[in-house]
């Protein structure tokens, strides 16, 4: 097993979350400590589902790995550590230092590779939080678990191409699932997602937006059906959904 199999890129978001565990919030030491998990990304998937139903965010810590496996991971609360004081103290800066958000708390999730049997065992769970946690109605706005989706940005990507400012898309997003907290992210974040996409992506012609867009709504849905044709220069002749 290499790192590429036991450790894949973090899913940003929380619904395709299929750990066979009931009641994530009702958890005790003994229950978690009992967990097995057959790669550090399903572990990593059940830790962002316990915190998100406990109610905060969580962030990767250190790991071991020797050989290309990876023997421990750590995941801790977003306000482990600290900031340092010389980045609190107001003399000699031009700004006013941002509030502390980190106060230290220990609460942690660590995890070993267990040769005999290949699987990954809980090693240390810590569910203590010297800190007020998230109700069930501001979770969705703890940084850790706000995420833009790919169907979101490719609905903004081309509502864009009609001048249709971003602001108002979100507020269209918005209306549609119902309220702020469905839509899982904030303004702020999607303009940073258009910044990072920007900075990051070539030029994208009105027919990928438009395609990328279906193929996003396909992935959330197996029914959605989309037929397309296109001319030599890229241009959508037609297209049927």
């Amino acid at each position: 097993m290499d790192a590429s199999e036991n450790e894949k890129q973090p899913n940003k978001g929380v619904d395709d979350v299929a750990v066979d565990v009931p009641g994530f919030g009702s958890l005790t030491i003994a229950d978690v400590r009992a967990l097995t998990f057959e790669t550090v990304d399903e572990a990593e998937r059940f830790y962002c589902a316990y915190s998100v139903a406990v109610g905060f965010g969580c962030r990767k810590d250190d790991k071991g790995e020797s050989n290309g496996l990876i023997r421990w991971r750590q995941w801790v609360c977003c306000k482990e550590e600290t900031r340092d004081k010389k980045y609190l103290e107001a003399d000699g800066l031009s700004r006013t230092p941002r509030k502390q958000t980190r106060v230290n708390c220990q609460a942690r999730f660590r995890i070993n590779y267990n040769h005999g049997s290949r699987v990954y065992m809980v090693k240390l769970f810590i569910p203590e939080h010297n800190h007020e946690l998230a109700t069930g109605n501001q979770i969705a706005f703890v940084r850790a678990h706000r995420h833009v989706s790919d169907a979101a940005l490719a609905l903004t990507n081309t509502t864009t191409r009609v001048s249709i400012r971003p602001c108002h898309t979100y507020e269209y997003m918005v209306e549609q699932a119902g309220g702020y907290s469905v839509v899982r992210f904030t303004m702020k974040d999607l303009y940073n997602k258009l910044d990072q996409q920007q900075q990051t992506s070539p030029f994208e012609s009105d027919s990928e937006g438009v395609l990328s867009y279906m193929r996003a709504l396909a992935a959330k849905d197996s029914h959605f059906i989309c037929r397309f044709t296109t001319d030599l220069e890229d241009r959508l002749v037609d297209i049927f959904w």
